[in-house]
Order: C-alpha cells, then sequence, then structure tokens
C-alpha cells in the first residue's frame, strides 16, 4: 500500500466516479483504476462496488475510509513538520572551517544569517585534516579546508580559492624571497600543533626540506594561526602564515613579510558529505561559501 493509493482511494470516494476522480486528479481513468485495484489487492478484500451509476464502498471499504483519512492527515502533519527545513527556513546547519577561515571569512556568517534568521548555525573551526575527519564521520555535514587532504569518502569542489602563505618577521633588512634552507635556519612558529603531520602547509614545507634530506621541525608550535603572527611580532621567531589571514589580524601593518623560494600557494575548497543527503540548510551555507571564496580569489589571486 502507497501513499499515492490511499489518495488516489480518497479522491475516487469523494467523486463517486472514477471517470470523475481521475479528471479532478488530472490522470487517466485506467491509471487510477489500476492504482485502486493495488490496493485493494494489498488489503486482501474489495473496497468498491462498481456499477452504471457509479461507485459505492464495500462494508471493508466504509471501515477503511477513516483509517485512510487519518493517515492522509498524518502524512500531511509529517510534511509539514520538515517543511522549514525543507525550504531553508529553520533547522540547524553545521559547519567546518580551517582554523583562521574565521577571519577571512567573517562575512559568510552574516550573510548567511541575514538570508535565514531561523535556522541555527554551528561553525567548527580546526584543522583542515580534522575538518575533513568530522564530516567523513558524520559529525559536520559540510565544511571548508586548505589542501591537500584526505578526501576518501568525501564529495570535493574544485579549488575556489588561492593565495600565498608568506614569511612573516621582524626584521626589517630581510626583503628577498626565504628558501627552505633560509627557513631551517632560522626560528619560526608554526600554527596546528596538534595537527601537524596533517596540516596541508606544513606538509608542503616538510616536503622541500625532505627533497634536501633535512627533517622539518620549527622551533615553536602553537594552535591557531593568530597564535603563531602575534609570537612573530613579539620578534621571538617569525612564522609562515596565509597573507589574507594576516591582513585581516592586522599584522600586514605589524610584520614585513616576504615570499617563499619557491612561492607557497595555499588552495582551499569545500567538502561534504554524500550531496544528496545534505539538508537544504547546509546547501545554502555551501553556496554561499563558494561565493565568498570566490570574491576571496579575485582579490588574493597569486601572481
Amino acid at each position: 500500500m502507497t501513499m499515492l493509493q490511499v489518495n488516489y482511494f480518497l479522491a475516487a470516494t469523494a467523486a463517486g466516479s472514477l471517470t470523475q476522480a481521475a479528471e479532478e486528479l488530472g490522470i487517466s481513468q485506467p491509471t487510477l483504476s489500476e492504482q485502486i485495484r493495488k490496493l485493494e489487492q494489498s488489503v486482501g478484500v474489495p473496497l468498491f462496488t462498481r456499477a452504471k451509476q457509479g461507485l459505492t464502498l464495500t462494508e471493508a471499504g466504509q471501515r477503511f475510509l477513516p483509517h485512510a483519512r487519518k493517515v492522509a492527515r498524518d502524512y500531511e502533519a509529517a510534511m509539514e513538520s520538515v517543511s522549514g527545513i525543507r525550504d531553508s527556513r529553520e533547522g540547524t546547519v553545521a559547519f567546518g572551517m580551517f582554523n583562521s577561515g574565521q577571519y577571512v571569512l567573517s562575512g559568510l556568517i552574516p550573510a548567511f544569517r541575514s538570508l535565514y534568521p531561523n535556522i541555527h548555525v554551528r561553525v567548527i573551526g580546526s584543522n583542515s585534516a580534522q575538518v575533513a575527519d568530522m564530516v567523513r564521520s558524520g559529525r559536520l555535514e559540510a565544511g571548508v579546508v586548505a589542501l591537500p587532504i584526505d578526501a576518501r569518502g568525501l564529495t570535493m569542489s574544485d579549488v575556489l580559492w588561492s593565495c600565498e602563505a608568506a614569511y612573516f618577521h621582524t626584521k626589517p633588512v630581510l626583503t628577498e624571497p626565504v628558501t627552505i634552507e633560509g627557513l631551517l635556519q632560522r626560528p619560526l612558529v608554526l600554527p596546528d600543533s596538534g595537527w601537524a603531520q596533517n596540516d596541508p602547509t606544513r606538509r608542503q614545507l616538510s616536503e622541500r626540506a625532505q627533497a634536501l634530506g633535512k627533517p622539518f621541525v620549527p622551533d615553536i608550535e602553537v594552535e591557531t594561526g593568530a597564535a603563531a603572527l602575534a609570537i612573530a611580532a613579539s620578534g621571538t621567531a617569525a612564522a609562515v602564515a596565509s597573507v589574507p589571514v594576516a591582513e585581516a589580524l592586522g599584522y600586514t601593518n605589524r610584520l614585513n613579510h616576504v615570499s617563499l623560494d619557491p612561492p607557497l600557494i595555499e588552495t582551499f575548497a569545500v567538502i561534504s558529505r554524500d550531496p544528496t543527503t545534505l539538508s537544504p540548510a547546509t546547501k545554502a551555507m555551501i553556496k554561499l561559501a563558494e561565493e565568498h571564496m570566490r570574491m576571496l580569489h579575485r582579490e588574493y589571486q597569486p601572481v
């Protein structure tokens, strides 16, 4: 028994005629007759007596009628209960973001809330590798991450934004790009201490050091980019950080910065679980995140 069959039964009962019911439903009479026949097969008894004068309910049909009406009401109530979420008016969106994303994507949440004021927003800021794990495990529906990450079990967008990560320092005499050899010789502070082996930026730096046969171990490790830049501003160590992040935090006016040699380019994308299972609220958040990241790409696109 299907909801469609129940609705056809109710329509035929109200019309008293298969021809009239089919016309009101906008379907052919054979289609209506076939679905009602299948419903009668499902319940095991005839529900209508068919005559030239029209349809009349059998005793079984009369007993079935109030239950069919209740099923229809309950179905309508069930659909209405999720209509706010379905139409992106209510519900919760759980979204992940790489640690420094809250600074460069600060306009994302206000923009989302202005469009969907009744949707609760929960944004988890973490290392990109951790965001990927949380999306993969179902704790988050989607997120913005720095690449590369382990994309197994995830749907990933194209690269939406790329920017340069530079060497931030307090030495005014340093104006030339810094090679990996130079980086290894100077005190350095890096963020994402809890995810050092999986952090995308660290992986790029480690690969450069490995090509020289040397380990890559920063002198100081902290959890956030903001903390790393604060230490760099104290003169204790230099930091490698995204230029847009440093600008958003006000450090491009407080610190000198030069490119790495070769330039270190960070790339960003949106990841999610199976797109067919995403809530409408999350789909709306992804769409806005993609728009914001494309704007950032136009502003900070590496030369």
